[in-house]
């Protein structure tokens, strides 16, 4: 939106360059590491290897096979779908843009609807929803509105109650997520997320300050990097056969937190960052934490 605000045009070639530096990298690195670690330790490797190669882990996650360090991929699967026609789309409806995406959103969401209610947890179902697109176009919706500073949503979102009733829902969803019925679970959690990632922007942010500045740096490491450790340290130590469960839940937690921490620190620093300096060459438009993301 600032892109189209400041040359009434979208750079797609651009756009994607940016992207392709940021993600692929250390994707296809991890990726190749990962398929390593399982033919080592003489497990399964299927045919959604070719999923994952081609950022479908979604699709395969959909159709019921996976590898086990790379299930986690699903949700790149899912980004890397979308950049694939959002870009076209705010470039070729620049003036209905919020209109379009309201109307992705709710035929999105009907079809899947339509689909659990008329088919059931079928392979349709499975993949409206694992596409996660009408998740992806509430973000979209409320970027927007934020560009455009909507005054009802501006002001809905600079609330501190809302702020409150909305870090509070997103912070213990996962006590109670599960009785969320099925077919609007990621959708009421998008919709939390909207409204905690608003009021960061609109409010002063509540987990601002050094550490989790640099922890959200490295956050595309840690996310991509800890299956693979906790696959590893998990088959070469048994801790169970050493201490009780409990016992050893917490030292793999806080050994793979603090080893993912580490190793996502050293790529950032001396294997992302390269990239990330040539992706800065193709930014139209300076964002905040340009470099991290």
């Amino acid at each position: 939106m600032n892109e189209i605000g400041k040359t009434d045009d979208v750079s797609i070639p651009k756009f994607y360059m940016r992207r392709i530096l940021r993600i692929w990298p250390l994707y296809y690195v991890y990726l190749a590491l990962a398929l390593l670690a399982v033919w080592l330790f003489r497990d399964e490797i299927n045919n959604a290897a070719w999923f994952y190669a081609f950022f479908s882990g979604n699709i395969s996650h959909a159709l019921g096979i996976g590898i086990i360090p790379l299930f986690h991929f699903w949700s790149l699967g899912v980004e890397e779908q979308y950049y694939l026609w959002y870009p076209w789309m705010v470039k070729y409806n620049k003036k209905r843009v919020l209109t379009f995406v309201s109307v992705l959103l709710v035929c999105w969401f009907g079809a899947k609807l339509a689909a659990y209610f008329f088919l059931g947890k079928g392979l349709m179902y499975r993949i409206l929803g694992v596409t996660q697109f009408d998740c992806m176009m509430l973000g979209a919706i409320g970027a927007i509105m934020y560009y455009r500073k909507t005054e009802w949503f501006v002001k809905l979102c600079s609330s501190r109650f809302v702020a409150i009733v909305a870090w509070i829902l997103f912070f213990t969803s996962g006590l109670y997520a599960n009785y969320i019925p099925s077919p609007i679970r990621n959708e009421y959690i998008a919709f939390v997320s909207l409204f905690v990632i608003m009021s960061g922007l609109l409010r002063k942010p509540l987990l601002e300050n050094r550490v989790m500045n640099y922890l959200g740096q490295i956050s595309y490491g840690i996310y991509v990097i800890h299956p693979l450790l906790l696959y590893i340290l998990t088959r070469l130590i048994h801790p169970a056969e050493f201490m009780q469960n409990d016992v050893a839940s917490v030292v793999i937690f806080v050994a793979i937190t603090a080893l993912t921490i580490g190793i996502a620190s050293l790529s950032y620093k001396y294997f992302e960052m390269p990239f990330l300096r040539i992706k800065g060459k193709f930014s139209v438009v300076q964002s905040t934490n340009a470099n991290d993301r």
